[in-house]
């Protein structure tokens, strides 16, 4: 007997649901992603993205480098 199989039509990828706030890439149904709290949008989580960590990072901190005796960033 021979074997079709090999004609047999893919899985289509799951659907486009939303796009990441920081890297705007396509967030499809069953990525792992994290919600952003004050705009209801969502960053990727999962394995390969660094998204998550590189949005909240902007959104919370303002300066980065070496405190002086003043108390202020250089």
């Amino acid at each position: 007997m021979i074997d079709f199989s090999r004609f047999k039509a893919q899985d289509p990828e799951p659907p486009v649901v939303a796009e990441c706030a920081w890297c705007h890439g396509e967030i499809r149904a069953g990525d792992e992603v994290k919600r952003i709290d004050d705009g209801g949008g969502f960053v990727h989580n999962g394995f390969g993205y660094d998204c998550a960590t590189r949005y909240a990072e902007e959104r919370v901190y303002d300066a980065m480098g070496t405190i002086n005796i003043r108390g202020e960033i250089d």
